[in-house]
């Protein structure tokens, strides 16, 4: 009895500590966005979203071997804040449970990427690139946005590989 205590305090443990790491991106990145709706085009971002912070070499492994759509951007730069707000927007109709985010695009090892360039946006499937984007302009049109928003759910659907729909 003393050691199915301890199992499930162990579990117990495990889960809340989950939970709350992803609540802590979530809210963290939250905050670190709205911060500047005063100085910046204004973004309204839910505690739940699913960012989730990365460091530089995980951001690699992900780049090297595995699947994900990641985010470099910064929450000072209206074009970041632009991207954000319409990635996130076409994430909420998918099933994708994460999008990577670092800041910090310096020491990342992708090929064929302009670094001096914020945000980029990229989908990876199984360590290739199958899709960038990035926002160049101050504003983007209400057509531009439409267009990025259907080319980022588009990249989402190649991440997950599964078929974009006519509801999608």
């Amino acid at each position: 009895m003393k050691y199915i205590r301890i199992v499930l305090l162990i579990v117990l443990t495990i889960l809340i500590t989950a939970c709350n790491k992803e609540l802590t991106d979530g809210l963290k990145f939250k905050k670190e966005y709205e911060k500047y709706n005063n100085e910046k085009i204004e973004l309204n971002i839910s505690e739940k979203n699913i960012i989730e912070y990365k460091t530089i070499e995980e951001i690699n492994n992900i780049v090297k071997n595995k699947s994900g759509v990641i985010f470099i951007g910064t929450p000072k730069d209206n074009k970041s804040r632009i991207s954000i707000k319409l990635l996130l927007d076409a994430s909420e109709s998918t099933d994708l449970q994460e999008i990577y985010y670092i800041d910090n695009i310096k020491n990342i090892k992708i090929e064929n990427i302009d670094k001096s360039t914020v945000p980029i946006v990229l989908f990876i499937l199984e360590g290739k690139v199958v899709d960038k984007y990035t926002v160049k302009k101050e504003e983007l049109t209400e057509d531009e946005e439409i267009d990025l928003y259907n080319n980022y759910l588009e990249g989402i659907h190649k991440v997950l590989q599964d078929t974009c729909d006519e509801e999608c």
